[in-house]
């Protein structure tokens, strides 16, 4: 029983400790703007992460994609 236990919380943190290092490289990575993107001055700060993210706009489809620019601050806001 001790041993399905551990093995449990091994598995568990083995899994918080993968999905946060997939998701520093998602940050980490030149962002991929498809053509016909318009950077705005949006910005916004993702509350979870803390990292902005610029908003870009297609003036023809009227879809928005956000793009993370740069490291969190090193405090909340």
């Amino acid at each position: 029983m001790k041993l399905m236990v551990f093995l449990i919380i091994i598995v568990a943190v083995l899994a918080l400790v993968v999905t946060e290092w997939q998701r520093q490289q998602r940050v980490k990575q030149a962002p991929n703007i498809p053509p016909g993107f318009q950077p705005t001055d949006e910005v916004v700060v993702d509350p979870t992460t803390r990292v902005r993210q610029r908003v870009w706009y297609n003036p023809t489809t009227g879809e928005r994609l956000y793009v993370a620019e740069g490291e969190p601050p090193a405090h909340p806001p």
